[in-house]
């Protein structure tokens, strides 16, 4: 069968995210069945340029990825799933072709999502096994139940991840890596056994960690580095430093074979040992994004983190000492906190002082518990938006505070490798005064 896979992700705050999943996707469907990838990131009339590619390729299905239920400032879902319907209706007037629904935002709210969009199938979690088995199903003339899940209704299940074929980045448009830095996406293990209060990802991706083979990570990093356009890679696992032995194999891998190319990834300050900050910054790491989340022990014990705040004054210092640039997302509001309660949170940042320190307010939208939101939430944003003016590494997206390619040093006529954060970060150690932005206007979200 001809399957388009679509991705229909716009956002380009604070920088556009390569399609990794699609691309998987993409390379799992290709053995058997034609496929091509659409990108409407980049076009001025994203319903225009799909009924091109419809036009152009005469699918027999389209898989539409829905990869968030919200913009990446936070400030809700109703203009993305409303922008994903009017994907569907001119799909619907363009082809009758399968339309199937699938990614992260759809595998979090398939019911409502599948009620609404009315797409003929969805694919909750990993769809490398399911889709093509999808296809074949319907190239047979059978017909699946309308929702499938791996290894239910007769699907495949979740593969081994060093059996998946390397994700298809050739059908990735090359515009990605001219905006955003040059970052690259790659993933070395999958799912999460931590339970903290408000993450997806053991919903996407399971409890059980599932590690890649070292050695097959760092051939991609070294095939990824010699790609046209790629500067920088995020290696963008839940969290790369667990469990920290396959952390330090990869690490000690890309030492051993000499690939140099500047990496980020996401860390937990549980497991972040001083050994293996001093690993990740001999084999390229130039900066860790923290899920610190809170200032407070009782924060840190609502939001059900695994690490108390010395772990998260301990991860700074072995960043600082290591040369690694630290980013830390605080989640603020959650379960009745509380705009004093914030206050110290802010103190407690003061106090650490990491390169950056990114501020969201607290927002749920998962099917199995419903959507909610701070109810403090406006006195909440009039404090952090006050507070950030004088704050030159404080961010906050919802306020528009230090976001986006603004808080880039200029690279020598091109956008500066990694994402922005990374060099909001460089640039406040060294001119802070030139960093510093005025807030937003109190309890305004833009």
């Amino acid at each position: 069968m001809r399957v388009l896979l679509v991705s229909g992700n716009r956002e380009r705050h604070p920088q556009s995210v390569v399609p990794l999943g699609l691309a998987y996707v993409a390379a799992a469907a290709r053995p058997r069945h034609e496929v091509a990838i659409t990108d409407l990131c980049w076009e001025p009339d994203p319903h225009a340029a799909l009924a091109r590619a419809v036009a152009d390729f005469r699918p027999d299905a389209v898989g539409l990825a829905l990869r968030n239920l919200d913009s990446n400032a936070y400030t809700g879902r109703e203009s993305i799933v409303g922008a994903y319907e009017e994907l569907v209706r001119v799909l619907r007037e363009t082809t009758g072709a399968a339309v199937v629904l699938g990614g992260a935002g759809y595998s979090l709210q398939p019911r409502a999502l599948a009620e609404r969009l009315r797409p003929d199938f969805g694919i909750v979690g990993e769809a490398e096994g399911v889709l093509p088995w999808l296809l074949d199903r319907l190239a047979a003339g059978e017909r699946p139940p309308p929702i499938l899940r791996a290894g239910s209704d007769g699907a495949p299940g979740a593969a081994r991840l060093d059996d998946l074929a390397a994700p298809a980045l050739d059908l990735v448009d090359p515009r990605h890596y001219a905006q955003n830095g040059g970052t690259d996406g790659i993933q070395t293990k999958r799912g999460c056994a931590f339970t903290c209060a408000y993450c997806d990802y053991p919903d996407l991706e399971g409890r059980l960690v599932r590690m890649r083979d070292p050695e097959a990570v760092v051939d991609e990093f070294e095939a990824r580095a010699a790609a046209p356009g790629v500067r920088c890679i995020f290696v963008v696992d839940s969290v790369f430093n667990v469990p920290p032995r396959h952390a330090e194999a990869i690490c000690r891998s890309l030492v051993r074979r000499g690939v140099r190319i500047p990496w980020v990834s996401y860390v937990t300050p549980a497991g972040f040992s001083d050994g293996l900050a001093a690993a990740m910054a001999a084999a390229g790491c130039a900066g860790v994004e923290i899920g610190s989340d809170s200032g407070t022990e009782e924060g840190l014990k609502r939001l059900r983190k695994p690490f108390r705040l010395r772990d998260v004054e301990a991860a700074h210092r072995r960043c600082a000492d290591h040369g690694i640039r630290d980013c830390h997302t605080f989640v603020l509001g959650a379960f009745g906190e509380s705009a004093d309660d914030v206050r110290r949170t802010l103190e407690f940042v003061d106090r650490v002082d990491p390169d950056v320190a990114v501020f969201m307010v607290f927002q749920e939208q998962r099917e199995d518990v419903g959507p909610s939101m701070s109810r403090h939430r406006e006195a909440i944003l009039d404090l952090i938006g006050r507070e950030a003016a004088t704050r030159p590494g404080w961010s906050i997206p919802e306020l528009d505070v230090r976001t986006g390619d603004e808080v880039r040093i200029p690279g020598r006529g091109r956008v500066p490798a990694g994402p922005p954060w990374l060099s909001l970060a460089r640039f406040r150690r060294v001119a802070p005064w030139l960093a510093a932005a005025p807030a937003a206007s109190p309890g305004t979200a833009t």
